[in-house]
């Protein structure tokens, strides 16, 4: 009868105790799930600032090609020789056209 009172305190005791470390651990799980996602958050946080930065760059490219290709366009009359014959003029045309409308 005593053996199996200190055998029920024992159980009780170890019951509490592995409930108490339960509870910790599925603390640290949710402390660590949320630190995780914070993670998420700073990674999308970075790859949409490179995005936007790179960007940026290409804006300035085009802006630049979008230059040099409108000069070419009303200038390619004195580029080409006066008896260039006009299927050449038009695909010279269509090339600067389409270089445009590709940027």
């Amino acid at each position: 009868l005593m053996a199996s009172g200190a055998l029920f305190k024992y159980n009780r005791r170890s019951f509490f105790f592995d409930k108490k470390m339960r509870q910790e651990r599925e603390f640290q799980e949710q402390d660590m799930r949320v630190e995780q996602f914070g993670l998420y958050r700073e990674d999308v946080r970075d790859l949409v600032d490179l995005t936007v930065s790179k960007m940026d760059l290409y804006l300035i490219a085009a802006a630049l090609l979008a230059d040099r290709l409108t000069v070419m366009i009303c200038t390619q009359t004195e580029a080409l020789t006066k008896n260039a014959p006009n299927w050449a003029v038009a695909l010279n045309s269509m090339s600067l056209a389409s270089s445009m409308f590709y940027l």
